[in-house]
């Protein structure tokens, strides 16, 4: 499968999942259908929140990664918009 850039990208690194919540909602409602949303984050606890979010929401989680060293550790994600 191919993955194309996202549509819209929220940079929540430095903040924690919570306070970047509100911009994702806000962010979601306004895409159409397929469009896709980049998460960028330095939270580790993204990883579970934001799988167990688009599970619930009926959104398509595409990707998790995590990138860089332990100290600095970075989560990015795809998150497509399913309705």
């Amino acid at each position: 499968m191919t993955i194309s850039a996202p549509t819209q990208t929220l940079d929540n690194r430095g903040s924690d999942c919570a306070s970047g919540f509100v911009q994702l909602l806000e962010i979601m409602e306004g895409l159409a259908p397929g469009e896709t949303l980049a998460v960028l984050s330095t939270d580790a606890a993204s990883q579970r929140e934001l799988r167990e979010w688009s599970g619930r929401s009926g959104h398509t989680l595409l990707s998790a990664e995590t990138t860089g060293p332990f100290w600095r550790r970075e989560y990015h994600y795809l998150i497509r918009k399913e309705s």
